[in-house]
Protein backbone atom coordinates (compact mmCIF):
# COMPACT_ATOMS: atom_id res chain seq x y z
CA UNK A 1 0.00 0.00 0.00
CA UNK A 2 1.03 3.35 -0.76
CA UNK A 3 2.10 4.89 2.30
CA UNK A 4 0.69 8.17 1.72
CA UNK A 5 -2.68 7.09 2.26
CA UNK A 6 -2.22 5.64 5.34
CA UNK A 7 -1.50 9.00 6.82
CA UNK A 8 -3.51 11.16 9.39
CA UNK A 9 -2.88 14.79 10.26
CA UNK A 10 -2.02 15.19 14.23
CA UNK A 11 -0.32 18.17 14.62
CA UNK A 12 -3.77 19.55 15.63
CA UNK A 13 -3.88 17.29 18.42
CA UNK A 14 -0.20 17.52 19.86
CA UNK A 15 -1.60 20.77 20.53
CA UNK A 16 -4.79 19.03 22.41
CA UNK A 17 -2.37 17.00 24.36
CA UNK A 18 -0.61 19.81 26.05
CA UNK A 19 -3.97 22.18 26.32
CA UNK A 20 -5.84 19.45 27.85
CA UNK A 21 -4.00 16.44 29.55
CA UNK A 22 -0.96 18.51 31.24
CA UNK A 23 0.27 15.52 33.17
CA UNK A 24 1.12 13.58 29.81
CA UNK A 25 3.07 16.10 28.67
CA UNK A 26 5.21 15.75 31.70
CA UNK A 27 5.90 11.96 31.02
CA UNK A 28 6.86 11.42 27.49
CA UNK A 29 6.84 13.15 24.52
CA UNK A 30 3.52 12.51 22.35
CA UNK A 31 4.55 14.46 18.96
CA UNK A 32 3.32 12.85 16.12
CA UNK A 33 0.88 10.57 17.86
CA UNK A 34 -2.95 11.32 17.56
CA UNK A 35 -4.67 10.42 20.47
CA UNK A 36 -7.81 8.84 20.85
CA UNK A 37 -11.00 9.96 23.11
CA UNK A 38 -14.50 8.90 23.22
CA UNK A 39 -15.46 11.75 25.56
CA UNK A 40 -14.18 15.37 26.10
CA UNK A 41 -13.69 16.72 29.87
CA UNK A 42 -13.85 15.45 32.79
CA UNK A 43 -15.82 12.36 32.02
CA UNK A 44 -13.58 9.68 30.74
CA UNK A 45 -14.69 6.32 29.02
CA UNK A 46 -12.81 2.48 30.05
CA UNK A 47 -12.88 1.79 26.48
CA UNK A 48 -15.29 -1.45 26.86
CA UNK A 49 -14.97 -3.45 23.63
CA UNK A 50 -13.18 -0.90 21.92
CA UNK A 51 -9.53 -2.07 22.66
CA UNK A 52 -7.94 -4.74 20.12
CA UNK A 53 -4.24 -5.60 19.54
CA UNK A 54 -2.15 -5.68 16.65
CA UNK A 55 0.71 -8.30 16.13
CA UNK A 56 4.06 -6.61 15.72
CA UNK A 57 6.58 -9.12 15.91
CA UNK A 58 6.41 -13.01 15.55
CA UNK A 59 8.91 -15.89 15.23
CA UNK A 60 10.77 -15.14 18.06
CA UNK A 61 12.30 -17.62 20.66
CA UNK A 62 9.82 -17.49 24.01
CA UNK A 63 9.49 -13.35 24.42
CA UNK A 64 9.49 -13.06 27.90
CA UNK A 65 10.32 -8.82 28.49
CA UNK A 66 9.65 -5.76 26.63
CA UNK A 67 11.39 -2.59 26.63
CA UNK A 68 12.19 1.05 24.86
CA UNK A 69 15.24 2.78 26.02
CA UNK A 70 14.29 6.48 27.96
CA UNK A 71 14.84 9.24 25.70
CA UNK A 72 17.76 11.19 25.96
CA UNK A 73 20.23 13.98 24.34
CA UNK A 74 18.42 12.87 20.91
CA UNK A 75 14.76 12.89 21.97
CA UNK A 76 13.12 9.86 21.95
CA UNK A 77 14.20 6.26 21.18
CA UNK A 78 11.50 4.67 18.77
CA UNK A 79 12.51 0.80 19.62
CA UNK A 80 11.05 -1.97 21.28
CA UNK A 81 13.72 -4.29 22.98
CA UNK A 82 12.56 -7.67 22.96
CA UNK A 83 14.10 -10.62 25.46
CA UNK A 84 13.97 -13.93 24.36
CA UNK A 85 14.28 -16.43 27.59
CA UNK A 86 17.12 -18.25 25.62
CA UNK A 87 19.40 -15.56 26.38
CA UNK A 88 19.29 -13.32 22.97
CA UNK A 89 17.88 -10.02 22.80
CA UNK A 90 16.20 -8.49 19.27
CA UNK A 91 15.25 -5.18 18.33
CA UNK A 92 11.55 -4.24 17.03
CA UNK A 93 11.83 -0.91 14.69
CA UNK A 94 8.71 1.00 15.74
CA UNK A 95 8.62 3.78 13.09
CA UNK A 96 8.98 0.85 10.35
CA UNK A 97 7.16 -1.50 12.15
CA UNK A 98 9.80 -4.24 11.15
CA UNK A 99 12.12 -6.43 13.53
CA UNK A 100 16.18 -6.41 12.72
CA UNK A 101 17.11 -9.13 11.37
CA UNK A 102 20.33 -8.89 14.05
CA UNK A 103 20.86 -10.20 17.31
CA UNK A 104 21.51 -6.86 19.79
CA UNK A 105 22.75 -9.15 22.49
CA UNK A 106 23.43 -12.95 22.48
CA UNK A 107 24.70 -14.64 25.77
CA UNK A 108 23.18 -18.09 25.58
CA UNK A 109 26.80 -19.51 26.22
CA UNK A 110 26.06 -18.16 29.80
CA UNK A 111 22.61 -18.47 30.65
CA UNK A 112 21.13 -21.93 31.90
CA UNK A 113 17.71 -22.11 29.62
CA UNK A 114 14.99 -24.32 30.99
CA UNK A 115 11.59 -24.58 32.44
CA UNK A 116 11.73 -20.92 34.56
CA UNK A 117 14.91 -20.47 34.08
CA UNK A 118 16.77 -17.88 31.59
CA UNK A 119 17.51 -14.20 30.16
CA UNK A 120 14.84 -13.10 32.20
CA UNK A 121 14.04 -9.08 31.91
CA UNK A 122 16.50 -5.85 30.70
CA UNK A 123 17.32 -2.38 32.09
CA UNK A 124 18.38 0.68 30.69
CA UNK A 125 20.41 2.96 32.89
CA UNK A 126 18.84 6.21 32.90
CA UNK A 127 21.23 7.93 31.00
CA UNK A 128 21.83 5.43 28.11
CA UNK A 129 21.03 7.59 25.97
CA UNK A 130 22.20 11.05 27.06
CA UNK A 131 25.77 11.79 24.81
CA UNK A 132 28.78 12.62 26.93
CA UNK A 133 26.81 10.90 30.66
CA UNK A 134 29.06 8.49 32.44
CA UNK A 135 26.81 5.81 31.63
CA UNK A 136 25.54 6.36 28.43
CA UNK A 137 25.26 2.99 26.52
CA UNK A 138 24.92 1.13 29.63
CA UNK A 139 22.21 -1.54 30.14
CA UNK A 140 21.45 -4.27 32.65
CA UNK A 141 20.03 -8.14 32.17
CA UNK A 142 18.95 -10.07 34.43
CA UNK A 143 19.43 -14.08 34.07
CA UNK A 144 19.80 -17.68 35.53
CA UNK A 145 24.03 -18.40 35.38
CA UNK A 146 24.80 -21.74 34.65
CA UNK A 147 25.52 -22.94 38.03
CA UNK A 148 21.43 -22.01 38.53
CA UNK A 149 22.04 -19.03 40.05
CA UNK A 150 20.83 -15.57 39.43
CA UNK A 151 22.56 -13.11 38.29
CA UNK A 152 22.67 -9.24 37.19
CA UNK A 153 25.35 -8.28 34.86
CA UNK A 154 26.00 -4.84 33.12
CA UNK A 155 26.75 -4.33 29.22
CA UNK A 156 27.60 -1.08 27.42
CA UNK A 157 26.76 -0.79 23.67
CA UNK A 158 28.65 -1.06 21.03
CA UNK A 159 29.66 1.86 18.39
CA UNK A 160 26.59 0.45 16.26
CA UNK A 161 23.50 1.34 18.69
CA UNK A 162 21.82 -2.22 17.39
CA UNK A 163 24.55 -4.09 18.68
CA UNK A 164 25.79 -4.50 22.23
CA UNK A 165 29.05 -4.81 23.47
CA UNK A 166 29.36 -8.79 24.52
CA UNK A 167 32.69 -8.46 26.48
CA UNK A 168 31.59 -5.41 28.45
CA UNK A 169 30.08 -7.65 30.94
CA UNK A 170 30.50 -7.06 34.18
CA UNK A 171 28.59 -8.73 37.28
CA UNK A 172 27.02 -6.55 39.68
CA UNK A 173 25.39 -9.12 41.58
CA UNK A 174 25.39 -12.71 42.37
CA UNK A 175 22.04 -14.34 44.34
CA UNK A 176 22.42 -18.14 45.14
CA UNK A 177 19.69 -19.76 44.26
CA UNK A 178 18.55 -23.55 45.77
CA UNK A 179 18.09 -26.20 43.92
CA UNK A 180 14.84 -25.74 42.32
CA UNK A 181 14.38 -24.58 39.20
CA UNK A 182 11.47 -22.22 39.95
CA UNK A 183 10.64 -19.31 41.77
CA UNK A 184 13.64 -16.74 40.14
CA UNK A 185 11.32 -13.62 40.04
CA UNK A 186 13.52 -12.47 37.16
CA UNK A 187 11.99 -8.37 36.51
CA UNK A 188 14.87 -5.75 37.00
CA UNK A 189 13.42 -1.84 35.95
CA UNK A 190 15.10 1.25 37.23
CA UNK A 191 12.91 3.51 39.88
CA UNK A 192 12.06 7.58 39.36
CA UNK A 193 14.63 7.47 42.21
CA UNK A 194 17.19 6.15 39.61
CA UNK A 195 17.71 3.19 41.78
CA UNK A 196 18.01 -0.80 39.88
CA UNK A 197 15.22 -2.67 41.87
CA UNK A 198 15.11 -6.26 41.21
CA UNK A 199 12.70 -8.81 42.20
CA UNK A 200 13.58 -12.24 43.38
CA UNK A 201 12.11 -15.16 44.27
CA UNK A 202 11.61 -17.25 47.10
CA UNK A 203 13.92 -19.93 45.97
CA UNK A 204 11.61 -22.55 44.43
CA UNK A 205 9.46 -25.76 45.34
CA UNK A 206 6.50 -24.85 46.91
CA UNK A 207 6.20 -23.36 50.44
CA UNK A 208 9.30 -21.23 50.45
CA UNK A 209 12.53 -23.51 50.93
CA UNK A 210 13.89 -21.53 53.42
CA UNK A 211 14.28 -22.91 57.14
CA UNK A 212 12.90 -21.11 60.15
CA UNK A 213 10.11 -18.54 58.99
CA UNK A 214 11.57 -19.12 54.85
CA UNK A 215 13.45 -17.31 52.62
CA UNK A 216 10.65 -14.96 52.55
CA UNK A 217 10.59 -13.26 55.75
CA UNK A 218 14.50 -13.82 56.38
CA UNK A 219 16.58 -10.69 56.01
CA UNK A 220 19.72 -12.69 55.75
CA UNK A 221 18.91 -13.68 51.96
CA UNK A 222 18.55 -12.05 48.92
CA UNK A 223 15.74 -14.70 48.26
CA UNK A 224 12.10 -13.83 48.35
CA UNK A 225 12.80 -9.96 47.80
CA UNK A 226 12.61 -6.53 46.28
CA UNK A 227 16.23 -4.88 46.02
CA UNK A 228 17.47 -1.66 45.71
CA UNK A 229 20.66 -0.95 44.16
CA UNK A 230 22.53 2.07 43.14
CA UNK A 231 24.42 1.27 39.85
CA UNK A 232 25.60 4.65 38.40
CA UNK A 233 29.49 3.02 39.31
CA UNK A 234 30.09 -0.50 40.69
CA UNK A 235 30.44 -2.15 42.95
CA UNK A 236 26.40 -0.86 43.80
CA UNK A 237 25.77 0.78 46.70
CA UNK A 238 22.69 0.85 48.76
CA UNK A 239 22.35 4.11 50.90
CA UNK A 240 19.30 4.99 52.21
CA UNK A 241 17.75 1.47 52.14
CA UNK A 242 16.23 -0.07 55.53
CA UNK A 243 18.74 -2.66 56.52
CA UNK A 244 21.73 -0.32 55.37
CA UNK A 245 24.42 0.04 57.50
CA UNK A 246 24.38 -0.95 61.23
CA UNK A 247 20.81 -1.87 61.34
CA UNK A 248 20.38 -6.00 60.97
CA UNK A 249 19.77 -7.47 57.43
CA UNK A 250 21.25 -7.87 54.10
CA UNK A 251 22.18 -4.17 52.32
CA UNK A 252 20.71 -4.80 49.26
CA UNK A 253 16.87 -5.20 50.59
CA UNK A 254 13.84 -3.14 50.15
CA UNK A 255 11.00 -5.28 50.90
CA UNK A 256 10.41 -8.41 51.80
CA UNK A 257 7.66 -11.57 51.55
CA UNK A 258 7.59 -11.81 48.12
CA UNK A 259 7.04 -15.46 46.92
CA UNK A 260 8.05 -15.12 42.74
CA UNK A 261 7.39 -11.73 41.71
CA UNK A 262 6.83 -12.42 38.17
CA UNK A 263 6.99 -8.85 36.62
CA UNK A 264 6.62 -5.43 38.62
CA UNK A 265 6.62 -1.76 37.11
CA UNK A 266 6.43 1.79 37.94
CA UNK A 267 4.08 4.01 36.80
CA UNK A 268 6.07 6.61 35.04
CA UNK A 269 3.55 9.41 36.09
CA UNK A 270 2.64 8.66 40.03
CA UNK A 271 5.88 6.68 40.92
CA UNK A 272 4.31 3.83 42.37
CA UNK A 273 5.65 0.51 42.08
CA UNK A 274 3.39 -2.59 41.33
CA UNK A 275 4.16 -6.51 41.52
CA UNK A 276 2.47 -9.39 40.69
CA UNK A 277 3.38 -11.77 42.87
CA UNK A 278 2.63 -15.19 41.83
CA UNK A 279 0.88 -17.62 44.66
CA UNK A 280 1.37 -21.07 46.13
CA UNK A 281 -1.89 -22.52 45.83
CA UNK A 282 -4.83 -20.05 47.43
CA UNK A 283 -4.36 -16.53 45.66
CA UNK A 284 -2.70 -14.59 43.28
CA UNK A 285 -2.03 -10.95 44.27
CA UNK A 286 -0.86 -7.22 43.00
CA UNK A 287 0.80 -5.14 45.61
CA UNK A 288 1.69 -1.67 45.45
CA UNK A 289 4.21 0.39 46.69
CA UNK A 290 3.43 4.43 47.18
CA UNK A 291 5.82 6.48 45.56
CA UNK A 292 7.05 8.15 48.88
CA UNK A 293 8.29 4.57 50.70
CA UNK A 294 10.73 4.56 52.55
CA UNK A 295 10.91 0.68 52.09
CA UNK A 296 10.98 -2.03 54.53
CA UNK A 297 7.50 -3.13 53.34
CA UNK A 298 6.67 -7.02 54.34
CA UNK A 299 4.15 -8.36 51.67
CA UNK A 300 3.95 -11.46 54.21
CA UNK A 301 5.03 -14.63 52.23
CA UNK A 302 5.82 -17.73 53.70
CA UNK A 303 2.62 -16.16 56.52
CA UNK A 304 0.53 -15.11 53.93
CA UNK A 305 -0.75 -15.31 50.46
CA UNK A 306 -2.62 -12.22 49.86
CA UNK A 307 -4.73 -11.50 52.81
CA UNK A 308 -5.51 -14.94 53.80
CA UNK A 309 -3.27 -17.14 56.12
CA UNK A 310 -1.00 -19.64 54.13
CA UNK A 311 -1.51 -23.33 54.31
CA UNK A 312 1.90 -24.52 54.06
CA UNK A 313 3.20 -27.32 56.78
CA UNK A 314 3.97 -25.32 60.00
CA UNK A 315 2.41 -21.94 59.22
CA UNK A 316 -0.10 -21.21 62.26
CA UNK A 317 -2.63 -18.28 63.14
CA UNK A 318 -0.02 -17.16 65.16
CA UNK A 319 2.83 -16.54 62.67
CA UNK A 320 0.37 -14.72 60.81
CA UNK A 321 -0.54 -12.02 63.52
CA UNK A 322 3.01 -11.63 64.15
CA UNK A 323 4.30 -10.21 61.51
CA UNK A 324 3.27 -6.53 59.76
CA UNK A 325 1.62 -7.41 57.10
CA UNK A 326 1.73 -5.66 53.90
CA UNK A 327 -2.19 -5.72 52.45
CA UNK A 328 -2.24 -6.17 48.68
CA UNK A 329 -3.98 -3.86 46.06
CA UNK A 330 -5.67 -6.52 44.52
CA UNK A 331 -6.01 -10.43 44.74
CA UNK A 332 -7.93 -13.34 43.41
CA UNK A 333 -8.45 -16.59 44.01
CA UNK A 334 -6.47 -19.33 42.12
CA UNK A 335 -8.96 -21.69 39.88
CA UNK A 336 -9.66 -22.62 36.25
CA UNK A 337 -11.37 -19.20 35.20
CA UNK A 338 -9.22 -16.64 36.75
CA UNK A 339 -5.95 -18.88 36.25
CA UNK A 340 -3.12 -19.80 39.03
CA UNK A 341 0.07 -17.32 37.71
CA UNK A 342 -0.41 -13.55 37.54
CA UNK A 343 1.48 -11.26 35.05
CA UNK A 344 2.35 -8.58 36.08
CA UNK A 345 1.81 -4.94 33.58
CA UNK A 346 1.40 -1.46 33.29
CA UNK A 347 -0.46 1.40 34.78
CA UNK A 348 -1.01 2.87 30.90
CA UNK A 349 0.20 6.39 30.61
CA UNK A 350 0.34 6.30 26.64
CA UNK A 351 -0.06 8.81 23.87
CA UNK A 352 -2.78 6.67 22.21
CA UNK A 353 -5.90 6.28 24.89
CA UNK A 354 -5.73 9.03 27.42
CA UNK A 355 -8.79 7.74 28.54
CA UNK A 356 -7.20 5.02 29.47
CA UNK A 357 -4.37 6.70 31.50
CA UNK A 358 -4.74 5.12 35.39
CA UNK A 359 -5.55 1.79 33.98
CA UNK A 360 -3.75 -1.03 35.27
CA UNK A 361 -2.92 -4.22 32.47
CA UNK A 362 -2.52 -7.68 33.98
CA UNK A 363 -2.76 -11.42 33.38
CA UNK A 364 -2.91 -14.85 34.49
CA UNK A 365 0.01 -17.12 32.54
CA UNK A 366 -2.10 -20.68 32.99
CA UNK A 367 -5.28 -18.87 31.51
CA UNK A 368 -4.18 -16.35 29.33
CA UNK A 369 -6.98 -13.88 30.47
CA UNK A 370 -6.03 -10.17 30.67
CA UNK A 371 -8.18 -7.39 33.00
CA UNK A 372 -7.39 -4.34 33.92
CA UNK A 373 -8.33 -1.98 36.98
CA UNK A 374 -8.29 1.74 37.84
CA UNK A 375 -5.56 3.01 39.76
CA UNK A 376 -4.02 6.02 41.44
CA UNK A 377 -0.83 7.32 42.96
CA UNK A 378 -2.52 6.31 46.67
CA UNK A 379 -2.50 2.75 45.31
CA UNK A 380 -6.48 2.19 45.30
CA UNK A 381 -7.80 -0.09 42.83
CA UNK A 382 -11.84 0.26 41.18
CA UNK A 383 -13.21 -3.45 39.98
CA UNK A 384 -11.90 -5.41 36.96
CA UNK A 385 -12.27 -5.21 33.73
CA UNK A 386 -12.11 -8.11 31.54
CA UNK A 387 -10.22 -7.67 28.01
CA UNK A 388 -10.07 -11.00 26.52
CA UNK A 389 -12.03 -11.22 24.40
CA UNK A 390 -11.23 -7.58 22.88
CA UNK A 391 -7.58 -8.81 22.41
CA UNK A 392 -8.22 -11.99 21.27
CA UNK A 393 -8.59 -11.03 17.17
CA UNK A 394 -10.18 -13.97 15.04
CA UNK A 395 -6.65 -14.36 13.39
CA UNK A 396 -4.97 -15.37 16.34
CA UNK A 397 -5.34 -15.97 20.60
CA UNK A 398 -3.12 -14.65 22.77
CA UNK A 399 -1.79 -17.61 24.56
CA UNK A 400 1.06 -18.04 27.97
CA UNK A 401 1.28 -14.38 28.49
CA UNK A 402 4.83 -14.43 29.87
CA UNK A 403 4.85 -10.15 30.15
CA UNK A 404 3.69 -6.93 29.38
CA UNK A 405 5.76 -4.35 27.91
CA UNK A 406 6.35 -0.13 27.27
CA UNK A 407 7.63 1.85 25.01
CA UNK A 408 8.65 5.08 24.90
CA UNK A 409 5.46 6.52 24.46
CA UNK A 410 3.75 4.32 27.15
CA UNK A 411 2.18 2.36 24.96
CA UNK A 412 1.57 -1.25 26.22
CA UNK A 413 2.68 -4.74 24.69
CA UNK A 414 1.93 -8.31 25.35
CA UNK A 415 4.60 -11.23 24.90
CA UNK A 416 3.08 -14.65 24.28
CA UNK A 417 5.53 -17.44 25.14
CA UNK A 418 4.98 -18.70 22.00
CA UNK A 419 6.92 -15.96 19.98
CA UNK A 420 4.10 -13.51 19.01
CA UNK A 421 4.73 -9.78 20.51
CA UNK A 422 1.09 -7.56 19.84
CA UNK A 423 0.63 -4.39 20.41
CA UNK A 424 -2.55 -3.02 22.56
CA UNK A 425 -4.96 -0.84 20.41
CA UNK A 426 -8.22 1.11 20.23
CA UNK A 427 -10.52 -0.76 17.44
CA UNK A 428 -11.25 1.22 14.55
CA UNK A 429 -14.34 2.01 15.45
CA UNK A 430 -13.23 4.75 17.54
CA UNK A 431 -10.03 5.60 15.99
CA UNK A 432 -11.13 9.11 15.86
CA UNK A 433 -8.01 11.06 16.37
CA UNK A 434 -8.32 14.64 16.91
CA UNK A 435 -8.35 14.97 20.88
CA UNK A 436 -10.46 15.28 23.55
CA UNK A 437 -13.94 17.36 22.09
CA UNK A 438 -11.36 18.16 18.93
CA UNK A 439 -10.26 21.18 21.28
CA UNK A 440 -8.68 24.59 19.93
CA UNK A 441 -5.50 25.10 18.34
CA UNK A 442 -3.74 28.53 17.17
CA UNK A 443 -2.36 27.17 13.70
CA UNK A 444 1.34 27.72 13.63
CA UNK A 445 1.95 26.75 9.46
CA UNK A 446 3.70 23.59 10.55
CA UNK A 447 1.51 20.12 10.20
CA UNK A 448 2.92 16.54 11.04
CA UNK A 449 1.97 13.76 9.35
CA UNK A 450 1.91 10.14 10.91
CA UNK A 451 1.40 6.58 9.22
CA UNK A 452 -1.08 5.15 11.64
CA UNK A 453 -1.07 2.04 9.36
CA UNK A 454 2.67 1.62 11.20
CA UNK A 455 2.01 3.34 14.38
CA UNK A 456 -1.79 1.13 15.00
CA UNK A 457 -1.49 -1.90 13.11
CA UNK A 458 -5.03 -0.73 11.38
CA UNK A 459 -5.57 -0.99 7.35
CA UNK A 460 -6.07 2.85 7.25
CA UNK A 461 -6.21 3.80 3.66
CA UNK A 462 -7.68 7.58 3.71
CA UNK A 463 -9.11 10.16 5.96
CA UNK A 464 -11.23 13.06 6.63
CA UNK A 465 -10.71 16.29 7.85
CA UNK A 466 -13.86 18.44 9.55
CA UNK A 467 -13.72 21.73 10.54
CA UNK A 468 -16.25 23.70 12.57
CA UNK A 469 -15.60 27.82 12.16
CA UNK A 470 -16.38 28.95 15.54
CA UNK A 471 -17.97 26.66 18.04
CA UNK A 472 -16.71 23.17 19.14
CA UNK A 473 -20.07 21.54 19.49
CA UNK A 474 -21.59 23.45 15.91
CA UNK A 475 -21.26 21.50 13.53
CA UNK A 476 -18.16 20.17 11.49
CA UNK A 477 -17.70 19.92 7.96
CA UNK A 478 -15.72 18.35 5.53
CA UNK A 479 -12.37 20.28 4.31
CA UNK A 480 -10.10 17.62 3.19
CA UNK A 481 -10.19 14.12 2.31
CA UNK A 482 -7.54 11.93 0.74
CA UNK A 483 -3.62 11.26 0.60
CA UNK A 484 -2.63 14.74 -0.94
CA UNK A 485 -4.88 17.16 1.34
CA UNK A 486 -2.44 19.21 2.75
CA UNK A 487 -3.45 22.68 3.85
CA UNK A 488 -1.73 24.91 1.48
CA UNK A 489 -1.78 28.81 1.34
CA UNK A 490 -3.84 28.50 -2.03
CA UNK A 491 -6.83 26.77 -0.23
CA UNK A 492 -9.58 29.04 1.58
CA UNK A 493 -10.02 26.95 3.94
CA UNK A 494 -6.42 27.52 5.75
CA UNK A 495 -6.64 28.58 8.88
CA UNK A 496 -4.12 31.94 9.13
CA UNK A 497 -1.06 31.93 11.48
CA UNK A 498 -2.33 31.55 15.26
CA UNK A 499 -5.78 31.41 14.17
CA UNK A 500 -7.79 29.54 16.41
CA UNK A 501 -10.02 26.86 15.02
CA UNK A 502 -12.04 23.10 15.83
CA UNK A 503 -11.24 20.17 13.89
CA UNK A 504 -11.62 16.20 13.83
CA UNK A 505 -9.90 13.78 11.71
CA UNK A 506 -11.43 10.39 11.33
CA UNK A 507 -9.55 7.18 9.43
CA UNK A 508 -11.59 5.03 6.16
CA UNK A 509 -10.54 1.67 6.24
CA UNK A 510 -9.85 -0.69 2.81
CA UNK A 511 -13.63 -0.81 2.99
CA UNK A 512 -14.43 3.03 2.57
CA UNK A 513 -15.88 2.26 6.88
CA UNK A 514 -15.49 5.94 8.68
CA UNK A 515 -14.36 5.92 12.20
CA UNK A 516 -17.00 7.88 14.18
CA UNK A 517 -16.29 11.30 15.72
CA UNK A 518 -16.62 10.47 19.22
CA UNK A 519 -18.77 11.95 21.52
CA UNK A 520 -18.83 15.23 24.24
CA UNK A 521 -19.13 14.76 28.00
CA UNK A 522 -23.01 14.74 27.80
CA UNK A 523 -23.05 11.96 25.74
CA UNK A 524 -24.30 13.22 22.97
CA UNK A 525 -22.60 12.66 19.56
CA UNK A 526 -20.54 15.96 18.19
CA UNK A 527 -22.70 16.79 15.08
CA UNK A 528 -20.05 15.79 11.87
CA UNK A 529 -22.06 16.18 8.36
CA UNK A 530 -20.76 13.11 6.97
CA UNK A 531 -21.94 13.75 3.88
CA UNK A 532 -20.51 17.47 3.44
CA UNK A 533 -18.47 17.94 0.54
CA UNK A 534 -14.79 17.47 0.44
CA UNK A 535 -12.91 19.78 -1.81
Amino acid sequence: MNSRLTRLLVTALIAAVFITVPALAQTQDCTGISDVSDFDGATVGDFTNLLTTAQVATGLLAPVHMISPPEGTNGRDDRLFIVEQRGRIRILDLTTGSLLGGIFLDIQGIVNYGGEQGLLSLAFHPDYNNIGSANEGEFFVYFTNNSGNQQINRYKVSINPNIADSGSATTVITMTHPTFSNHNGGQIAFGPDGHLYAGVGDGGGGCDPGGGDGNGQSTSTLLGKMLRLRVDTLPYTTNGNPFDGGTPGLDEIWATGLRNPWRFSFDRLTGALYIGDVGQNQIEEIDCQKANSIGGENYGWVFFEANSCATCSGVTIADCQSIPHTKPLREYPQGSTPGFSITGGFVYRGCRMTDLHGSYFFADYSTSYIRTFRTDQNCTAAPDILRTSDLDTPSYTINSISSFGEDSRGEIYIADLGGQVYRVIPTLDIMQVSGPNAPQLRYDGNMTWEDLEVSTGHPISDYKVYRAIDDPAGIYLCTHQGPDAFWTGGDPDTPNEDEVFYYIVTALNNLGEESRPGKMSDGTARVVDTNSVCP
